[in-house]
């Protein structure tokens, strides 16, 4: 049996309803009929993913492929020289009390003594970059990774090359997504852009095949790839759209559309060791970065005319691309992913406590995205906008909660001013106050670290194993009184020292973001202090204060750019990436901190720009 088919007969049943016969059985081992790609770095553990083995590139096109394709529940190495740097930046390696200032911590840069560059290691599409990829395709925006087991997020992006596995139960999807939106189809022949029911009909799935498949696969067929896919079509001569849709499910289940491979075109003549970038895999990282799907056309056009190969021919495709609408998909999913979004979909509430529901939700997460979008796309870009303006966007639940004038309805947003001694930036707002902390109280703890892993880049020791717990609710005793008291323990000072000063100054804000004065009966202390940063050390009293030295801070701006890094190389940042680092950072501060601008900077770095093979 070819590798890639090792469970089809368990994969059959699903596929029965449209695809029965030869031609479902070739469908589901399409992903050995289309090639395979050599991976050196696969993402360790059992239920991993193992490829087959592709030799050579051309323009970025393998030449020569032999081997099989997607195998699930396989055990692989651990990533051969990715694994081993540290991802994330939630936490770090843990013991430490003392926080990283620097490159790779957040902080003052050390200098780039020589060029290098970091492991480029092998990607898996996101579930945001699958149901992107499956919209720009085929027109299909019914997201068909919900159906998926959840990405793992290794850090706070879902998308670290380290944990991007394929499970059977991911690789099960796969195959039944791709069926189901192959069979989903409403016209094949628009799709196709031909008539192939007519006796030239592999002629006219021919020509399909070569467009269709060079956007999914993100590069041009080998002739080898295009003629399997061909002979995939003639082998239902009696039902020739069954025959399309399951040349349409190869290609959807195939690892060059799964996975975005990467070989590298030749030696770079400035970086030991690296490798420039082939125009089609250039292509690629700009599609992944800026759009979380597949390359269009025109930059699929600039590749294979080889105008992709300089930085400035490079800016110039990221700076369309970023014009475009698509941008803002894929751009929001970093904002969500960096602000923590996804806590407060998992965040619970007492009841008994808060009137918090589905619609309260719903409407921070979408303030918060049309807040992001709209700073970006229509206010100045700026990161000291996004940390500190004095207004948001608003319905009626949402101007309950703020006591501000707003919608009737809960389907209407407007944009309001909001009282600047209340208020400022997205660090006030109900999403991130109500994600980070309990559901009955506040919590400083929460909130102090995510300023202080998200917005400083510093990492957090693992907490120790005999940590007490949080004394109970008492009358009388404030929210803050009991974390003093839990941090005056020993083993809760450490880290504690380092957060509960960014925290307690949220004090005024309860567990779902109201402004309060008083706390269990007694008033609020939200004086806090900021300690171990490079520039804004010292006292502070409230939000807005917080979020104005948050907006001024050189670490701030120098970590804004560094996770951007971290998102678009997916991976944690390591001593070969300090040149990058330092280029992005300089140019972010010279842009003002403008977030448009980083973006296109961000395909201007070495680390960007080439590859190189992980060790």
């Amino acid at each position: 049996m070819p590798e890639g088919q090792s469970y089809r007969s368990s994969r059959q049943k699903s596929f029965a309803p449209l695809f029965w016969g030869p031609t479902m059985l070739l469908a589901i081992g399409a992903i050995s009929c289309v090639g395979s790609v050599t991976r050196s770095n696969v993402p360790g553990g059992a239920g991993g993913t193992s490829l087959g083995t592709t030799t050579g590139t051309t323009n970025g096109v393998p030449n020569a492929s032999t081997g099989g394709g997607l195998k699930t529940g396989s055990t692989s190495p651990a990533g051969n020289g990715g694994a081993t740097v540290a991802v994330g930046g939630d936490t770090g390696a843990g013991g430490a009390t003392s926080l990283p200032v620097g490159p790779l911590g957040g902080g003052t840069a050390s200098s780039c003594v020589k060029r290098a560059i970091g492991p480029s290691l092998l990607r898996r599409l996101t579930h945001t970059e699958y149901d992107n990829s499956v919209a720009d395709l085929l027109g299909d925006k019914t997201t068909p990774s919900l159906q998926f087991p959840r990405d793992v997020d290794e850090g706070i992006f879902d998308n670290t090359a380290t944990a991007q596995s394929v499970p059977e139960l991911l690789a099960s999807g796969y195959v039944d997504a791709a069926a189901t939106l192959a069979g989903a189809i409403p016209n094949l022949a628009t799709l196709v852009g031909c008539d192939f029911t007519t006796a030239n009909g592999a002629t006219c799935v021919g020509t399909f095949v070569s467009k269709f498949g060079r956007r999914a696969f993100r590069r041009p067929l080998t002739t080898d790839e295009a003629t399997r896919l061909t002979a995939i079509f003639n082998s239902s001569p009696m039902d020739k759209q069954l025959g399309v849709r399951a040349v349409i499910t190869a290609i959807l289940t195939s690892p060059h559309f799964l996975f975005r491979p990467e070989f590298g075109s030749a030696a770079s003549p400035t970086i030991d060791g690296a490798m420039t970038l082939a125009p089609f895999e250039m292509a690629a990282r700009l599609s992944s970065l800026l759009w979380a799907s597949v390359p269009d056309d025109v930059l699929l056009d600039e590749a294979q005319a080889g105008r992709l190969t300089t930085p400035d021919q490079v800016a110039t495709q990221a700076r369309r691309m970023l014009a475009m609408p698509r941008a803002n998909t894929a751009i929001a999913a970093f904002y969500d992913q960096w602000f923590g979004m996804s806590m407060l979909d998992a965040a619970t509430k007492n009841p008994a406590v808060y009137q918090f529901d589905d619609t309260l939700r719903t409407s921070m997460e979408e303030e918060t995205r049309r807040f992001v979008a709209n700073v970006i796309w229509t206010d100045d870009g700026r990161l000291s906008t996004l940390l500190s303006a004095p207004y948001t966007f608003v319905n009626a639940p949402l101007a309950a909660l703020y006591g501000v004038k707003g919608p009737a309805d809960a389907t209407t947003y407007t944009q309001v001013m909001l009282d600047p001694t209340q208020r400022a930036g997205m660090l006030t707002h109900g999403s991130m106050l109500a994600a980070f902390a309990g559901p009955d109280q506040s919590s400083p703890a929460k909130r102090g670290k995510w300023v202080r892993t998200r917005l400083l880049c510093n990492d957090l020791p693992d907490p120790p194993n005999d940590v007490p717990p949080l004394p109970d609710l008492q009358p009388g005793v404030s929210n803050r009184a009991r974390f003093e008291m839990h941090t005056s323990v020993m083993q809760c000072s450490g880290c504690h020292g380092f957060i509960d000063g960014l925290g307690f100054g949220l004090e005024a804000y309860d567990g779902i973001g109201r402004v309060r004065t008083l706390d269990n009966g007694v008033p609020v202390d939200n004086s806090g202090q900021v300690t171990n940063t490079i520039d804004i050390n010292g006292p502070y009293t409230g939000g807005p204060q917080l979020a104005a030295l948050l907006a001024r801070s050189t670490q701030v701006r120098d970590c804004a750019a560094t996770q951007w890094m971290r998102y678009a190389m997916a991976r944690r940042e390591g001593p070969d990436d300090v040149c990058s680092l330092e280029a992005i950072h300089q140019t972010f501060a010279a842009s003002g901190g403008n977030l448009k601008d980083l973006m296109v900077s961000l395909t201007q770095t070495d680390a960007f720009l080439n590859y190189r093979k992980a060790d």
